[in-house]
């Protein structure tokens, strides 16, 4: 056997020996990692909502399914519960950002269609800049928004239906904002009814 079929023999060994690794490991930590997301978007959740919910449940799979048909954007749902009594929605939201994909979470009181919060859950923004989004001022410029009108960015928020764009991060509040319009039609069209 020649030295180069040789060499290429032994480094498609271990390749194929590190590739084997690889997906042993994720599937050793997949369950792992997706149950540390749940818990995290849940405690985002029941910030956002305070004293407004108790409790969150998974929204209905197939009724999701069908969503997300039209809406792909949109990742979960979650049910606020006041007491047994529903009071609200959470919705996570993946658009992509200035560093590629990140996961939002917004949460929409029924009673006055009021934002309560939002909170960022996922992303890859630059550090200092597109980061300002999982910060305040950012954070509170959502609470008691209305989503009955329609979202709009400002500088300095003060309308009830507008939502900050942060300056320096111009990419990263826009794909934010962007994922806010989405949630706020899926609310207005097909949560709200409910």
């Amino acid at each position: 056997m020649s030295e180069p079929v040789k060499f290429g023999a032994i480094l498609l060994l271990f390749c194929a020996i590190s590739a084997g690794l690889l997906a042993f490991v994720n599937s050793m930590t997949v369950d792992v990692i997706a149950q540390a997301q749940l818990e995290q978007t849940l405690n985002s959740y029941k910030t956002i909502f305070g004293e407004e919910a108790d409790n969150f449940e998974e929204y209905d799979q197939s009724k999701l399914e069908k969503i997300q048909e039209k809406y792909p954007e949109i990742e979960a749902i979650f049910v606020a519960e006041k007491a047994g009594q529903k009071v609200g929605f959470g919705v996570n939201v993946t658009t992509n950002g200035f560093g590629g994909a990140m996961t939002n979470a917004l949460g929409i009181k029924i009673e006055g269609d009021e934002i309560l919060g939002y909170s960022n859950i996922t992303h890859q923004e630059t550090k200092g800049f597109g980061t300002q989004i999982t910060e305040e001022p950012y954070i509170s410029s959502y609470k008691g928004k209305s989503v009955s009108e329609e979202l709009v960015l400002s500088k300095e928020p003060k309308a009830p239906n507008e939502i900050m764009q942060i300056s320096g991060a111009t990419v990263s509040s826009k794909a934010v904002f962007e994922g806010d319009k989405i949630v706020a039609e899926v609310y207005k069209d097909i949560l709200k009814a409910e």
